[in-house]
């Protein structure tokens, strides 16, 4: 063994950073080990980040950890423009949205400030480990009891309509509650974001609470940028742990989890290099986790059956487009820094792309958000419903259609793009796989599906950050309560690890 410390984090993704830097500070002697040259995960590559347009740090967290949350929390919250089939886009920046009617306005206004209340109702879990489903602790049931008194609170109306809609799908609430178009195609974007379902799928209207239950000094739901961009936020969450005495090393791989006496025991490096520590938390995703680096042998059957069963095929490619002179848009006007763009301009739109994708095939008409780099003269496009298992492979034709069908849908917004265009480069679900340790190339290393929540995610028995080798934790995205950049499962982990004994 070349060293010993106390815990080692595999993957210097933002959840590990967090889950480090809550160790650290309290006095364990920590190594994140981080397989790519740069720490951040999919946040942190300035060269092409698979996250350029993250939500927000979980305020508790950022006091927890002491960080600059002004800093952190940047100036203003992001506004949205949503693109419909002509004229100028919608201006959408929390409940808040112009460029339509005012009947719609008032609507939409109201609409999300009622799913707020209800997120923040269900968003009680999101620091709190789920409860199991044969016995809970008595903080476990707290925390369920915390969350049934907000329920409570909303009032009986407004908690029944909670239960009615809960499992129900984006298409029907919002076509009721102000009708299809480009703001609709604007919520359902943030509700099948980064999953393989639709606006028609059954849960989605729980991904849209999900993503609401968001939080920053702003208010809920709003996709925030720091200060200097996510290196900020990076840096900030890096420099939180070395400060607190914990180390990190880029460029090196982990090949398998030690296991000695059936818990955890260290790690191996590709390298050969092994390093020994009692507890191993892990950010990469369930399945690379536990089938490649721990091992079936370390398993039982079921366990390895549920686990192999997880939903987690990828549907999100990421695309950059490096541009000389950004041109104007369409109705005049600039795109300014942080701004997001969604070109959704239907739920009919997106349903059709989901369509096609479930089936294997590219849209005919990709859905996407895209956000422009002014520095780096850069535009950021996450499309939607692009699928893992790809009918013919994601060969360099697949990814040049892909890349055509988005710019026509650019250039339509932004005449004259494609012209000003100096270089491009697509990151398919599989090169997400390959490079991130993301099973299935899934953001959020599982669906977020009703199946797959509290208790349930990433499945049943797994739950509770815990995994059946002592010593062994889930930190990552696929861990409760799920992806974006909230930092929760790597806050969550590192506190069970503590409430355990932190060995």
């Amino acid at each position: 063994m070349s060293g010993r410390y106390d815990a080692i984090i595999i993957g210097a993704g933002h959840n590990g950073l967090v889950g480090a830097a809550v160790l650290a500070r309290k006095g364990k002697k920590v190594l994140v080990l981080e397989a790519r040259d740069h720490v951040g995960g999919m946040l942190g590559d300035a060269s092409f980040r698979v996250a350029p347009l993250p939500y927000a740090l979980r305020p508790e967290i950022a006091r927890m950890l002491q960080l600059d949350q002004k800093r952190l929390h940047g100036a203003k919250p992001v506004e949205t423009l949503a693109f419909g089939s002509d004229g100028p886009p919608l201006r959408i920046i929390g409940g808040q949205v112009t460029g339509t009617d005012a009947i719609t306005e008032h609507d939409y206004a109201i609409l999300h400030a009622r799913l707020g209340r209800q997120a923040r109702a269900l968003g009680v879990m999101m620091l709190q480990s789920p409860p199991g489903l044969g016995k809970a602790s008595l903080g476990e049931m707290a925390g369920l009891a915390k969350m049934a008194l907000k329920m409570r609170l909303l009032g009986k109306t407004e908690m029944r309509d909670l239960l009615r809609i809960i499992l129900s799908n984006a298409w029907d609430l919002l076509n009721d509650e102000i009708g299809d178009g480009p703001l609709a195609g604007a919520l359902a974007m943030d509700a099948t974001l980064g999953g393989a379902m639709g606006p028609r799928s059954p849960g989605t209207v729980l991904t849209l609470l999900y993503r609401m239950a968001s939080q920053s000094s702003h208010g809920h739901g709003l996709r925030v940028m720091p200060e200097g961009g996510p290196d900020a936020l990076v840096k900030a969450l890096s420099d939180c742990v070395t400060s607190a005495g914990g180390e990190i090393r880029t460029g090196v791989a982990v090949e398998k989890i030690l296991v000695d006496q059936d818990r955890a025991a260290g790690v191996r490096l590709q390298s050969g290099e092994e390093i020994a520590a009692p507890l191993v938390l892990s950010n990469a995703s369930p399945k690379t986790t536990l089938l490649t680096l721990l091992g079936v042998e370390h398993l039982d059957g079921e366990f390895i059956r549920r686990c192999r069963n997880m939903a987690s095929k990828g549907m999100v490619s990421r695309l950059d487009f490096d541009i000389a002179q950004m041109p104007s848009l369409r109705s005049g006007g600039k795109i300014e820094q942080g701004q997001r763009l969604v070109f959704a301009p239907t739920m009919q739109a997106i349903e059709a792309s989901f369509n096609a994708a479930k089936y294997g095939d590219l849209p005919e008409r990709p859905v996407f958000e895209a956000t422009y780099d002014t520095t780096a003269k850069r535009l950021c496009v996450t499309a939607q419903f692009t699928p893992h298992d790809l009918k013919g492979g994601w060969t360099d034709d697949a990814k040049s259609a892909l890349a055509s069908s988005v710019m026509a849908a650019l250039e339509e917004a932004l005449p004259g793009l494609s012209s000003a265009v100096t270089a491009s480069r697509v990151m398919s679900p599989v090169d997400i796989e390959t490079g991130y340790g993301a099973s299935g190339g899934h953001w959020h290393h599982g669906e977020l599906r009703v199946d797959q929540l509290l208790m349930l995610r990433p499945f049943d028995g797994a739950a509770q950050y815990r995994m059946p080798v002592k010593g062994l934790y889930l930190c990552g995205a696929g861990a409760h309560p799920g992806g974006d950049i909230s930092g929760a499962p790597g806050f969550n982990a590192a506190r069970a690890a503590l409430r355990d004994g932190g060995h």
